[in-house]
């Protein structure tokens, strides 16, 4: 497979196998010694469509914060584009792994099934809040251990590192704005998973399922949905279930020591005005303070913008809207940034971001991680209002309707998110 074969796959909307339904519950709950309390979730069972492009841009935006800007890391970062070759089409336009994806094995097969699976958990979860809570508009995704854990226990004045975080708690918050609600705000927490045995993610999915109850919020368990991705004979699966509503369970002690004794509702939402946006607000789920439903949307919607703003590059708005948890934990280096350039996609939007030009078989690509420029300018502008309004405007506009049937050969293949991400890839 060569460039422009790679660049026809990615872009054109592929089938794959969505899995949740009463079976997966047994199967799962098969793996558990306690009632995990969970049910399947009708929507999200059965065959389904993706781009593969959109599943690589949320899997790029979704890890940014994990890489710090030292060479090497940020050579990992775009080495993500690696999978760009990974997928393939069969005639039925189901998605299948390329010659040379299948062809991966060992132990660098469970670390592409558990990247991608983060990709596909993404996207499956703005499904899933779509469906959930219809009239909800952009979902926002953030990574709980970087922007809102220190990865230290106070006790006192004395500071512990917290040990196997990962392993206690859900690994993204996903907040979404109702519209026309007067500055209402839903939340929910999200635990990735992916793998390359059929078996194996089942338990995969039953440790997921206990990981959701890993963080309370006002004494509450908020809404969870927990995805694993298995690649399988050369097949994409995705896994999925849902924390019920309304049973009580033991669960395992948050990280932050909150007791979990109520229970939680079938829609966590909470009133934050605008302007608190543009406030500091320290938020630090090891520290072993309750949480409060309004600050940890105010921090993980600044977070979210944060890590936005850190794709695409600019330094000056990363750092006005990281709270302070998530500065600390990342090492941004200004210096260290390529020049950010400007692009527009086919469909006319404008976008701001860096770029990396890559050699490969069949040419050159030139890769931009951006955002839209409506939204990149917010940013830096220091007012949440303006952000919002941008970020509707981009979800508004929706995706163009495009398929590599309609494709010219050397068409730009882009992604747009809701909250504005960008990812470009150019032939040459």
């Amino acid at each position: 497979m060569d460039l422009r074969q790679a660049l026809d796959i990615v872009a054109q909307p592929l089938t794959f196998a969505g899995v949740s339904d009463s079976q997966l519950c047994l199967d799962v709950q098969a793996y558990a010694d306690q009632d995990l309390g969970v049910r399947h979730i009708p929507a999200l069972h059965g065959e389904a469509t993706v781009r593969p492009v959109d599943v690589l841009l949320r899997l790029a935006v979704a890890t940014k914060p994990e890489y710090q800007t030292d060479l090497y890391e940020v050579h990992q970062h775009w080495s993500l584009l690696r999978y760009l070759g990974l997928f393939d089409a069969d005639p039925d336009g189901q998605l299948c792994l390329s010659s040379a994806g299948q062809r991966i094995g060992g132990n660098q097969r469970r670390v592409t099934s558990e990247e991608l699976g983060v990709g596909f958990a993404v996207h499956r979860a703005e499904e899933w809040m779509a469906n959930r809570w219809p009239d909800s508009a952009i979902a926002r995704v953030v990574d709980i251990d970087v922007a809102l854990a220190s990865g230290f226990i106070r006790a006192g004045a004395v500071k512990a590192s917290v040990t196997q975080r990962r392993s206690r708690r859900p690994d993204y918050l996903l907040i979404a704005e109702i519209p026309g609600s007067d500055d209402r705000y839903r939340y929910a927490v999200v635990e990735c998973k992916g793998t390359k045995n059929w078996g194996y993610g089942l338990k995969q999915m039953a440790s997921a399922c206990v990981q959701l109850r890993g963080v309370a919020v006002a004494g509450r368990q908020p809404p969870g949905l927990a995805v694993g991705t298995v690649l399988a004979d050369n097949w994409v699966y995705c896994r999925a279930l849902e924390l019920s509503p309304g049973r009580r369970r033991t669960v395992l002690e948050p990280t932050h020591r909150v007791e979990v004794s109520e229970l939680f509702e079938d829609a966590a939402e909470v009133h934050v005005e605008r302007e608190t946006f543009e406030r500091t607000v320290h938020v630090d789920i090891d520290e072993g303070e309750p949480l409060s439903a309004e600050n940890l949307v105010r921090a993980g919607v600044q977070s979210s913008w944060a890590s936005l703003a850190d794709f695409a590059g600019n330094d000056y708005a990363f750092r006005t809207w990281a709270p302070p948890v998530y500065r600390a934990r990342l090492d941004r280096d200004a210096d260290a940034r390529p020049q950010r350039v400007r692009r527009q996609t086919p469909d006319g939007l404008e976008v701001v971001g860096v770029r990396n030009l890559i050699t490969l078989p069949g040419g050159e690509l030139e890769v931009v991680f951006g955002l839209a420029a409506e939204v990149d300018d917010a940013l830096s502008e220091s007012d949440a209002d303006q952000v919002i309004e941008a970020q509707q405007s981009v979800a508004e506009r929706g995706t163009p309707d495009r398929t590599s049937s309609g494709r010219e050969p050397d068409e730009i293949v882009t992604a747009v998110s809701k909250e504005g991400a960008v990812l470009m890839l150019a032939p040459q």
